[in-house]
């Protein structure tokens, strides 16, 4: 993989695309292997180029995954979170709520009710 910054989001937006269409949890150790590397060059190679923490980044592109799911349509939670590739409900709401400060259905009716205004 090259070490450029957008090429390596693209390989992230890409690998949660199929996370998502398949209902599979997203993981950096699935990820490395993917791109045929190990998670620690993944994890390494990924700190340099974007700054980022892996784990971390991907946890957060999954949550704003989920938000746009909340706000957009009417899945339940529990469908938001697979679709968002957490692995369990449970992840998906305490990632959600470090994430946003709020549970999933507090996040949607909030926004219900700002787009109503």
């Amino acid at each position: 993989m090259s070490s450029g910054h957008s090429a390596w989001i693209a390989a992230v937006e890409s690998y949660l695309a199929e996370c998502m269409n398949d209902g599979s949890p997203a993981r950096a150790s699935e990820l490395a292997a993917r791109l045929n590397i190990t998670p620690v060059q993944l994890v390494r190679e990924f700190r340099g180029s974007v700054g980022s923490n892996i784990s971390v980044f991907l946890k957060a592109r999954q949550v704003e995954l989920a938000k746009l799911l909340l706000e957009r349509t009417n899945l339940n939670t529990e469908t938001i979170a697979f679709r968002a590739g957490f692995g369990t409900v449970r992840t998906f709401y305490r990632a959600f709520r470090r994430s946003t400060g709020m549970t999933p259905a507090a996040y949607r009716a909030e926004k219900n009710v700002a787009g109503r205004s």
